[in-house]
């Protein structure tokens, strides 16, 4: 084993929150609108299931979830608690500043997160995290200060292979898989989504 599969296998060790920015990670960055019957503008987001699973293995293994986003499209509410996710913030383009409240409020150091983020806007928290990754579709730039990059581009499984990584590499992988040939996988609760609103604070 390398130095660096090493270097990462040992921040995996220490994560018991996997954080994710939305559009560019969860999806493909492809952003969707159209016009509801009232006028208004609604925001259509594609979520890839491999992804979604994810959470509930997550969930079972005792990691948490999160999303740090600048948008605020309804669907990634409706998204995030509908797979057990623990928190989302919503409407900050300042993610270094979400990050620290999200670390208040659950209690944990940043070496114990990990962040997966493609853009600028991504780089703070990347910089803070303890395990940063970057999808494979990111800005070079992001992909300069991430420990971990992955083989998977943003709406195509890029958080599934993370959250894959963090379970093998703290053995959890093996119940993982004996959970699944079972059907077992996401029989943990889900926990109230706190949802906070940077417009709002």
């Amino acid at each position: 084993m390398d130095k660096k599969t090493t270097e990462i296998l040992k921040r995996a060790k220490k994560i018991k929150m996997l954080i994710t920015d939305v559009d560019g990670v969860l999806t493909d960055a492809t952003m969707n609108f159209f016009a509801t019957p009232s006028g208004k503008i609604a925001e259509v987001k594609k979520f890839c299931a491999y992804d979604g699973l994810a959470c509930h293995m997550l969930r079972d293994g005792g990691i948490k979830s999160a999303i740090i986003t600048g948008g605020n499209a309804p669907a990634t509410e409706n998204r995030a608690a509908s797979l057990g996710m623990d928190f989302l913030y919503y409407n900050f383009l300042s993610k270094g500043i979400a990050l620290k409240d999200l670390l208040k409020k659950s209690g944990l150091k940043a070496e114990e997160v990990a962040f997966i983020g493609d853009d600028f806007i991504d780089m703070p928290a990347m910089l803070e995290a303890g395990l940063a990754c970057a999808v494979k579709s990111s800005i070079p730039e992001v992909k300069k200060i991430a420990h971990y990059i992955t083989k998977r581009e943003g709406g195509k499984g890029a958080f599934r292979e993370v959250a894959e990584l963090l379970l093998k590499a703290q053995g959890k992988w093996k119940q993982t898989l004996e959970n699944a040939k079972i059907g077992n996988i996401g029989k943990t609760p889900k926990p109230k989504l706190q949802v906070v609103d940077y417009k709002q604070k």
